[in-house]
């Protein structure tokens, strides 16, 4: 009942029931890249909303994804936008530059933000251009949409509705925002500025959320917790996996927390800047493994990000579907040289081996789905080139 209380408080007087304004930029105080993106976002309303729509190698309206478990039966053939799409759209049209791609939940982490707020921190900071996120915890973000001032929004909502202004309070589990552009239309040409690798043996990481930490990396019983924010870590080793939807990790950091005794550890899990099974700093450097630490064992996969459901064939020159692989991270054998998969100016040659979600085993995939590299680059999330087959 207090959570449901908490949740009417933080949306009282937000004006549900009010008459959507016309869609412009509503507050003063924003960039003028933001507010440029507030204007692409409005002329886009009335674009029909689609599962997966806008993640094509370059933004804007694409087929989507027919996926009747999450409520989108014939999104495949309904040319649009999703959400994550919308927003990634109005960026590029306003700044010219592809600036937040990807799902909600691997835009929300992204390092190109220069400020972030939180539920904590209420909608009073909040300015046109910012992205907001909803869901109850950052491994269970859905939704993303983008600010327009006065308590409204501008989103592509569902299957079967199209971009338009809502009230920000129509959502009932508004999770944070991002910034992308500082107020007077500045912004980093790098991610903010953080300390060097390894300065005293530190390593400088920021966590998502308040963490808890462990006497070892295989151990179950916290000893303390690890602050949200940005940390430091001393050396990484191999442990038990944590896990989250499809995320995961098994990489555990050497840290000091913020409550509990020194030389604990962290999950690489909770660092909000990578994915599955990396452990890098903020600066991209590959933390170093502590001394007598184990490391991963053998298992011939390379863990990959795909940007969309996949069709998969038995071989690289098939035209045949056997099967999908669903977006997200998975895994790949090796790789073989095949028929060209291509979109606009983006092409790849090199297929993968997998086992799919749906189908049978050892099946190929085009190394084109990857979200992480270009035309005719067949490489790990780790930047490994994955081996021939």
């Amino acid at each position: 009942m207090s959570l449901l209380v908490s949740v009417g408080v933080f949306f009282a007087g937000a004006g549900a029931a009010q008459a959507a304004p016309a869609c412009g930029v509503l507050s003063s105080g924003a960039a003028s890249q933001a507010n440029a993106a507030v204007r692409s976002a409005c002329g886009l309303i009335g674009t029909p909303y689609s599962w997966g729509g806008g993640h094509g190698s370059q933004p804007g309206p694409t087929y989507g994804i027919c996926d009747p478990s999450n409520g989108a039966p014939d999104d495949c053939n309904v040319r649009g936008l999703d959400c994550s799409g919308m927003v990634r759209y109005a960026y590029d049209l306003a700044v010219g530059e592809d600036v937040i791609n990807g799902t909600t939940r691997t835009q929300w982490p992204t390092s190109r933000a220069v400020a972030r707020y939180y539920r904590a921190d209420g909608t009073g900071p909040l300015l046109p251009g910012d992205l907001v996120y909803f869901g109850n915890t950052a491994s269970t973000i859905h939704h993303v949409a983008m600010y327009l001032g006065q308590g409204w929004i501008v989103e592509a909502p569902y299957s079967g509705g199209y971009v338009q202004v809502a009230a920000l309070s129509s959502h009932s589990d508004y999770y944070g925002a991002i910034r992308l552009y500082g107020a007077g239309g500045t912004t980093p040409t790098t991610p903010p500025t953080t300390p060097p690798s390894g300065g005293n043996g530190k390593y400088w990481v920021d966590t998502f959320s308040n963490a808890p930490v462990y006497g070892s990396p295989s151990s179950t019983s916290s000893t303390g917790t690890l602050y949200q924010g940005t940390n430091y870590v001393f050396c990484k080793a191999w442990g038990r996996e944590v896990s989250n939807g499809t995320g995961y990790n098994h990489w555990w950091l050497k840290t000091n927390p913020d409550e509990g005794p020194s030389n604990q550890w962290v999950s690489a899990f909770y660092l909000s800047k990578w994915g599955s099974d990396v452990a890098k700093d903020n600066n991209g450097t590959t933390i170093p493994n502590c001394q007598g630490g184990t490391t991963p064992p053998a298992t011939g996969k390379y863990w990959v990000d795909t940007f969309s459901n996949a069709s998969v064939y038995s071989s690289p020159t098939s035209t045949s579907s056997t099967g999908t692989l669903y977006q997200g991270t998975n895994y790949v054998f090796c790789k073989a040289w095949g028929r060209e998969v291509s979109n606009g100016s983006s092409y790849n040659h090199w297929w993968l081996k997998t086992n799919p979600d749906e189908g049978p085993s050892n099946q190929w995939v085009s190394a084109f789905y990857l979200s992480k590299w270009g035309s005719d680059v067949a490489k790990d999330n780790n930047g490994t080139t994955i081996p021939d087959c």
